[in-house]
């Protein structure tokens, strides 16, 4: 292949191997093989720096919290002026307000004062006394302002960086987590998050009820001054146009009624007299012992009658015992003849009384109608002050019922101060968690950090095997003594 028969002269030649473009895996597996310390030192300080890492990484524990928000309220007031009535499509909106409300300063504010964040040191951590790193800070421009630099304000920035909020998909249900150092103290904010969140929505709620009380009391003293404005324009236009009332209605209205009536009574009154008179006129010509009609009897005419009927039978009767020419007979008949007179005088009586009653029912009818006229032209005068009247008595109604509208609604809202409507609850209460949330569990780590360790390992042995094929191929040949001849190796690439 190689004609090494002429001497070289001069210096030795090197001759380059074209290596080939890929690596086949017979290669790749000698080199991993002649590198396997390296791949088992690389696992091994991963695993020795993951140790050494959680060791030093301080561990953090998450607590959760469940909040159920309602979208409707309880309909404890009818009325009630913060009532969620939602929409078919807005419930989900006021559930993704209310967990922007559990994140406002508002109550994390509440909850750093009911716990006294502001001295823990993981929420408001000591500042740093090191010149070198006070100067470092003021030269990047890093250091906050004096109003940054508040307990409360460190403690509701820190509060806010470990307080995560969600909401499930589909759901109204609110999850609420608080990762910190200490698994208690997540668990106690977590739970100091809630009773804030429901304080701060209660006092929002009597808030607003406060504000519309006020708002209508004030309101109240316009409306009861314009109420008692048209109540003496009222009074002072019935004085002047002389429209006196009782019971509510107008005086002449209600003697004009009245009189109606008693017109209609006297009426009826006088039409039953002048019966009874001509009754009476007939029965003068009747005989005595014709009966007579009951609204003419009297006691007098009772006994007259009963009387003469008698008497009339005992004549019969010895007048057909004795005969009419009987001297006997004639008594009867003159005492017949007396009792026939004082019949006829009660008679005459009953007419003199029957015509005394219906002069005097003429004369109430016509008193009457004398007065239903007065009253007609009274009231024919009144109806033109009345067009006045009524119109401001409406108006005094549509103020007086605004004015009662307004002081039921503040009544109203004065007791909505003290009820609490909202359907929010906590379905489920934050505790410890066992574990820690940060970092990683060994379990995890420590078999991933062997992983990732073998990896680098094996690809430090490959670059090493290849780094070390590569030497090889660019050594010198080694020369023969006298002839010069050059000898090589053959080398696989």
């Amino acid at each position: 292949m190689f004609d090494f028969g002429s001497p070289v002269r001069g210096e030795p030649v090197i001759l380059e191997t074209r290596v080939p473009s890929g690596l086949d895996s017979g290669l790749i597996l000698r080199r991993l093989w002649r590198g396997t310390g390296v791949i088992l030192l690389g696992g091994l300080a991963a695993v020795i720096l993951a140790v050494v890492l959680l060791n030093a990484v301080t561990p953090t524990y998450t607590a959760v919290t469940q909040i159920l928000v309602d979208p409707a309220d309880l309909p404890v007031i009818q009325n009630d002026l913060s009532n969620r009535q939602p929409q078919a499509d807005s419930g989900v909106s006021i559930a993704e307000s209310q967990t922007r409300v559990m994140q406002s300063d508002n109550v994390l504010r509440r909850v750093i004062d009911r716990l006294d964040l502001t001295r823990d040191e993981e929420f408001v951590p000591a500042a740093s006394t090191n010149p070198l790193v006070l100067s470092l800070t003021a030269l990047l421009g890093m250091e906050p302002p004096p109003a940054s630099r508040e307990p409360v304000n460190l403690a509701l920035d820190n509060l806010r960086l470990k307080l995560g909020v969600r909401r499930a998909e589909r759901t109204f249900v609110i999850d609420v987590y608080v990762q910190t150092r200490d698994p208690e103290k997540s668990a106690r904010i977590a739970n100091a998050i809630a009773d804030a969140y429901f304080a701060e929505d209660a006092a929002a709620r009597t808030d607003a009820a406060r504000r519309a009380s006020e708002a209508l009391s004030g309101r109240l003293t316009t409306l009861r001054q314009s109420v008692e404005e048209a109540e003496r324009r009222v009074l002072q236009y019935r004085v002047t146009n002389k429209l006196v009332t009782s019971s509510g209605r107008l005086l002449s209205d209600q003697q004009l009624s009245d009189l109606n009536q008693q017109l209609v009574t006297a009426t009826l009154k006088m039409a039953e007299a002048k019966a009874r008179l001509d009754q009476a006129r007939h029965m003068r010509t009747g005989e005595a012992g014709t009966a007579l009609p009951e609204m003419l009897q009297s006691l007098e005419m009772q006994n007259l009658r009963q009387q003469y009927a008698t008497l009339s039978r005992n004549t019969a009767e010895l007048a057909q015992r004795l005969g009419d020419r009987h001297p006997a007979m004639a008594d009867q008949y003159a005492q017949q003849r007396d009792l026939q007179r004082l019949i006829q005088r009660e008679k005459e009586r009953i007419i003199d009384t029957s015509q005394k009653d219906y002069d005097r029912a003429v004369a109430s009818e016509s008193a009457v109608r004398r007065s239903l006229e007065r009253a007609k032209t009274e009231t024919a005068g009144n109806d033109r002050a009345n067009v006045g009247l009524r119109e401001l008595e409406r108006e005094l109604d549509a103020r007086r019922s605004i004015y009662e509208a307004f002081l039921r609604r503040s009544r109203e809202t004065n007791e909505q101060e003290r009820v609490n409507s909202s359907n929010v609850r906590v379905i489920s209460t934050a505790t410890p968690p066992r574990s820690r949330a940060w970092p990683p569990s060994p379990k995890l780590v420590l078999p991933l950090a062997l992983l990732l360790g073998m990896g680098l390992g094996a690809a430090a042995a490959l670059w090493l095997g290849a780094r070390r094929d590569r030497r090889v191929m660019t050594r010198p040949p080694r020369t023969s003594g006298s002839t010069g001849a050059r000898s090589f190796r053959a080398v696989d690439a």
